[in-house]
């Protein structure tokens, strides 16, 4: 690997700083020198002795270092200046003690005889100088640990230039730029009550594990562990560092296991940082500190110092790349130079200019990125939850009301209004202020904030029933104001179009030229738009804010011109590039705050227009743009949870609804889907016969922002095609080294296709104008609303081997089970594979029945409950028809049945085929089958399945039998894993044709049953209303979930395990350890080959691969090309990369793998935060190579 040039004003920052202060210590020796007097001669003295010493070490002890500083006050008298400092924690002298001191020296060196060697030459002179001099020695034992070798230190250090330079060094344009500021105290061990403590109670003290694995603080648990007391937020709540060097010193009573104490060194470039740290760990009962550790340890002596630049000592400064070390703790990363395992080695390599690919991102964005990772390490030391906000009744005095508005649609309207308006986005809101809602770092390009709102935890809005209305609506439907779905893909381009101003123009223009509801939507949309404007005012107020705070010439600039460009864009149209850019972002995070969790559409498309345009008139570069989609992608990405212990349920029963009906569905598996996809590349909006290609320069943008930004969200879904330039598939799969699965690829030449055929109201054009809304489903962009319902083809085949009934709650409650459907042939009666197709069949036609009606009899519930006016005003056909998107008003409307468990399905089938009807492997018969089912392979033999009064050994015998049974079908060749067996792909083949017919014809052609749910809708909503069906197969997080309630499978899989994500094939048995088969992946893709799969799956047919983490660069490429080309099968693949041993190690040290992304089926989830039974059925998911 060659190492890249680092950025030169961070370099220029690095070496302004003393040369010893970033080393990493080992061994050395601090003294504290109290100084006859503080004349000019003595000054000169000191100085020239810290000279003589600088040169020695550079020309003799070249692996040695120093540090000097000085009591502030001393410092400042002698160059003029003044150097102010707070005390105030420090001199209550209970647990700390000052002791002051004119100079401090700390010696590091490799070895206790180098640092005497080093003091050797210098003590003599400083003597006739001085009263009083103290002197330390200090030394690591080679493993590194503290207290008596248990604990690993200095982990949490920074670790990367860029904190170096932002949190550790005081940036100046005088003589201090490179200055630092230093805390010191000689700490003891009270040895005997640590000896009393268990090991757990010692972790439990410190808040990490002897292997440095952090202890999630739970606040009930571990709230005042030391890493959580000296865990501390600034006002921006930004956690800001400090570089710790401590060393121990002594053996206590003689014991070389057993250090006498610690002597404690840091460094910041903002000295009040130590007093509220301090504070932190007392309390407000200094006689009684709340941090534990000070139990056990007692401050001796210290003091605050001054460290000088440099250049202020004329003394060697640091040499960056040399001088500056990454902590060999969190030195774990991918060997495949594009994936890295956890945020402090990314930015130590990353700013280090060590990335194999040689475009890391620029100062700036590491340095957003630092703020994000501090963020995301938040979430190991507290949980902080988003509080209920006011109903609108207790908000009229801020959208000007004197009562609460009849008309559903006008009452959120202003609901929205007042959580854009104030709530949320003004700078002296305590709501905003309390969540980080209004938080802003100087140097961001793109500003604004995403809420803790996701799927999985749920989020808040401003209610607007009445307690009537709300009885009333949960009785209906179970829906709230909390219903509203998001979930669909906004007009983004409309927006970019007329903007705020000529869009809220046109709303009022409508509204006068209406009544009745009509009006009322207009009303309600311009409200929510107006809301947007004022979002845009608080921000411009709060650039303002920032910018007058900021000492950084640079930094106040770019917040000028962040003021000017949000109140530029609250009327105008963006102008720019960048002015596209933070208006498609602030209207997305507005959405977002008022519970209307969105994608952002084709982002490529509509920006390449501006980027074009600035290029040619030269206002812009191809490097400013990266910086700017770079800085989106951040603020996009900003927010995650990274530990589940503080994960905080939101939802209520009728939280994001998802077919307009309230209730349950997964919840664990979404904690981090924001439900914010970014769709790129793919096929222009054209109806011409021979496509156009649309990938642009803002595709590659994407890419490379997704290849070197390590966040979760967005998630990126790049459409390809035939004749795709090889830049862009040869840019993915880079970006899908780097792990996370970005990009999604979706194949445009199938997925178009089965588009165009889903709906006669499809036009060519449309079909090519798609947009994954948030998951993974394609939909018409900026034109539809969305309904969806699952339907389990595994209960289907449990009912036709179970006469109508669902095995997996069989036994002394239920007897055969849970009765769903109607009652088919006993098992006895079923005499060839063919019958029990057949039978399968019908039983799955009852349960596709069944989940239309319940979509159908469900639709329009949200209409006078949870209207969304502010997403409507950016879907077309709502505007022009005066409709809500809840009010039938978007101009597509799409349906998709979601078919789950497919694989396992065929598996099963293939299974019963081969076990019971081939004559060939036949081994037992139907009805044993079923019982050894229902008995989940001989692991639950429950009654009246196995008679109890038979005894113990007939139970065991049958388990026997059972259990060797599944191992044969656990061995048979399985469906998509590439085992080259034409029996079961045909079988394959045959389902799922027979699945995406009954799918459509439940619509097309209706069922005497569904017939009239269907005219009543036509009728409604008229006759050019058209339900556009789009078969899917998406479980989306629901792979575990989904499989609580399926009984065991003939496939092998034990009762209630997970099944297998989307239309990927089956994983390793969870009750088996993880050894998951490794497969050749153009011969899995062959059994996605067929039209039934790659167009009728119009919803798209997601096969969620593992692929190692060693897969050759140059066979990826290759991969992708082909599937680019139409020759590999399937119309959607998502490639995760990590290995096995991966995910083990991550399981074990979560914070040393905080960057190990997944995905989930619909999106992207780190590793660490997932639950156990999510990352088990992840480590066993097959593993797919070349």
């Amino acid at each position: 690997m060659t190492k890249s040039v680092m950025d030169r004003t961070l370099r220029s920052t690095l070496g302004a700083a003393q040369r010893g202060l970033p080393m990493r210590p080992l061994f050395g020796q601090i003294l504290t020198i109290y100084l006859k007097d503080q004349t000019e001669e003595t000054r000169q003295a000191v100085l020239q002795i810290v000279r003589n010493l600088d040169e020695e070490i550079n020309t003799k002890h070249s692996d040695s270092a120093f540090i000097v500083g000085f009591a502030p006050a001393l410092w400042g008298r002698w160059v003029g200046r003044d150097i102010p400092i707070s005390t105030e924690v420090l001199g209550h002298g209970l647990q700390f003690t000052d002791t002051g001191g004119d100079v401090l020296l700390y010696i590091k060196a490799p070895s206790k005889r180098s640092a005497a060697e080093i003091v050797a030459t210098f003590i003599q002179q400083l003597h006739p100088l001085t009263n009083d001099i103290q002197n330390i020695p200090l030394g690591k034992r080679p493993d590194g640990r503290v207290m008596g070798g248990r604990y690993v230190d200095h982990i949490s250090n920074p670790n990367d230039p860029i904190s170096l330079a932002e949190d550790i060094l005081v940036d100046s344009e005088g003589i201090d730029h490179g200055a630092s500021f230093a805390f010191t105290q000689k700490f003891v061990f009270d040895w005997p009550d640590l000896n009393s403590q268990s090991g757990d109670a010692l972790d439990a003290v410190i808040g990490r594990r002897p292997n440095g694995e952090i202890i999630s603080q739970q606040a009930s648990k571990a709230v005042n562990a030391h890493i959580h007391r000296a865990h501390t937020i600034d006002s921006n709540r930004d956690q800001r560092k400090l570089l710790r060097q401590a060393l121990p010193y002594d053996e206590s009573d003689g014991h070389a296991s057993r250090e006498e104490g610690i002597m404690f060194v840091a460094l910041c470039n903002e000295q009040p940082r130590f007093e509220k740290i301090l504070q932190s760990m007392l309390g407000d009962r200094p006689e009684r500190p709340v941090d534990r550790l000070m139990d056990f340890v007692q401050g001796q002596g210290g003091s605050y110092w001054y460290v000088p630049s440099a250049r202020e000592l004329d003394v060697s400064g640091v040499r960056p790349g040399d001088d500056t070390y990454e902590d060999p703790h969190w030195k774990v990363r991918s060997n495949n130079g594009y994936m890295y395992y956890n945020t402090q080695d990314y930015m130590h390599q990353m700013a280090e200019g060590y990335y194999v690919a040689g475009d890391q991102p620029s100062v700036r964005v590491l340095s957003l990125l630092s703020r994000t990772f501090n963020h995301w390490r938040d979430g190991w030391m507290k949980g902080e939850h988003f509080p209920l906000l006011p109903h609108l009744k207790d908000l009229l005095h801020l959208v000007k009301k004197d009562k609460v508005p009849d008309s559903i649609l006008e009452r959120k309207g202003l609901a929205n209004f007042a959580t854009l308006a104030d709530l949320l986005s003004s700078p002296d809101s305590e709501i905003a202020q309390h969540t980080g809602l209004v938080r802003v770092a100087a140097g961001e390009l793109i500003v604004g904030a995403i809420p803790d709102f996701t799927l999985g935890r749920g989020k808040e809005v401003v209610p607007y029933l009445d307690e009537e209305e709300t009885m009333a609506a949960w009785l209906k439907c179970q829906l709230n104001e909390w219903s509203a779905m998001g979930h669909i893909v906004p007009n983004y381009q409309t927006l970019v179009d007329y903007g705020l101003g000529g869009m809220i123009e046109d709303f009022d223009r409508r509204a006068a030229e209406s009544d009745g509801e009509k009006a009322s939507f207009y009303i309600s949309a311009r409200d929510s738009f107006k809301g947007v404007q004022a979002y845009l005012t608080n921000w411009a107020e709060i650039a303002r804010r920032a910018h007058n705070h900021s000492t950084d010439r640079a930094d106040k600039a770019n917040m000028a011109d962040v003021q000017k460009r949000l109140q530029r864009l609250v009327t105008n149209r963006p102008a720019s590039f960048h002015d596209a850019v933070q208006l498609i972002f602030s209207f997305h995070a507005a959405l977002h705050l008022v519970g209307e969790l969105t994608a952002f559409s084709r982002l490529d498309q509509i920006l390449w227009p501006f980027l074009e345009n600035d290029l040619k008139q030269g206002t812009i570069t191809l490097h400013h743009a990266q910086e700017i989609i770079d800085c989106l992608w951040i603020k996009i990405g900003e927010n995650a949870f990274v530990n589940r212990a503080f994960i905080y349920d939101y939802r209520s029963y009728g939280t994001t609804s998802i077919n307009g009906l309230g209730g349950n569905f997964p919840q664990g598996g979404g904690i981090n889907q924001w439900v914010q996809q970014v769709t790129v590349g793919g096929y222009k909006a054209t109806d011409s016969d021979v496509p156009e290609g649309g990938a642009n320069p803002v595709t590659l943008l994407c890419l490379k922002a997704a290849r070197r930004i390590p966040v979760n969200a967005p998630s990126l879904s790049l459409r390809v095609y035939k004749g795709m330039p090889k830049e862009y598939l040869d840019e993915a799969a880079m970006s899908i080294l780097a792990g996370g699965a970005h990009p999604v690829l979706y194949n445009d030449d199938k997925l178009c296709e089965g588009l165009f055929r889903s709906g006669e109201t499809i036009t060519r054009a449309w079909s090519r104008d798609y947009a994954a809304d948030g998951c993974f489903e394609p939909m018409m962009t900026g034109a539809s609303e969305f309904t969806f319902g699952n339907v389990e083809p595994m209960a289907a085949l449990e009912q036709a081997l179970n006469q109508g009934s669902t095995y997996g709650a069989a036994g002394s409650v239920h007897l055969r089970g849970l009765k769903q459907a109607f009652r088919s042939p006993v098992t006895s009666k079923i005499k060839t594979f063919a019958q029990l197709q057949e039978i399968f069949l019908q039983q799955l036609g009852w349960l596709i029945n069944r989940s239309y009606s319940v979509i159908l009899n469900a639709y329009g519930n949200y209409e006078g409950i949870c209207p969304s006016p502010m997403l409507s005003g950016l879907l077309d056909g709502c505007v022009e028809s005066g409709r809500d998107l809840t009010a039938g008003g978007a101009k597509f409307h799409m349906v998709a049945p979601l078919c789950i468990g497919v694989a396992n399905t065929i598996d099963s089938l293939y299974a019963i085929k081969k076990l019971v009807f081939d004559a060939e492997s036949a081994r037992v018969t139907l009805p044993e089958l079923t019982r050894c089912l229902i008995c989940d392979w001989g692991y639950n033999m429950i009654e009246p399945f196995q008679d109890k009064s038979l005894g113990p050994a007939s139970a065991a015998a049958n388990a026997v039998r059972y259990q060797e049974l599944r191992e044969v079908a656990l061995a048979l060749p399985k469906w998509a894993s590439g085992d080259q067996d034409e029996e079961v792909k045909e079988l394959g083949t045959w389902f799922i044709e027979n699945m995406v017919r009954m799918c459509v014809d439940a619509i097309r052609k209706p069922s005497m049953a569904l017939k009239p749910m269907l005219e009543r809708i036509y009728e409604k909503y008229g006759p050019d209303f058209e339900f556009v069906v789009t078969p899917g197969v998406g479980t989306f997080e629901g792979f575990v979930g989904d499989g609580l309630t399926c009984g065991a499978s003939a496939d092998g899989r034990r009762s209630g395990m997970p099944i297998a994500s989307d239309m990927s094939p089956v994983p390793a048995p969870q009750d088996l350890p993880p050894a998951p088969a490794h497969r050749n992946i153009y011969a899995a893709m062959d059994s996605y080959k067929d039209d039934s799969v790659a167009i009728g799956i119009s919803n798209a047919a997601p096969v969620d691969m593992n692929i190692p983490e060693d897969f050759p660069l140059d066979q990826l490429q290759k991969f992708i090309a082909a599937f680019a080309e139409g020759k590999v099968g399937g119309n959607l693949i998502t490639l995760t990369c990590a290995d096995l041993e991966t995910y083990e190690r991550a399981s074990e040290d979560p914070e040393k793998y905080n960057l190990l992304r997944i995905r989930m089926g619909g999106w992207t989830e780190f590793f660490p935060t997932a639950f156990p039974d999510y990352q088990e059925q992840q480590k066993r998911r097959q593993y797919f190579e070349v």
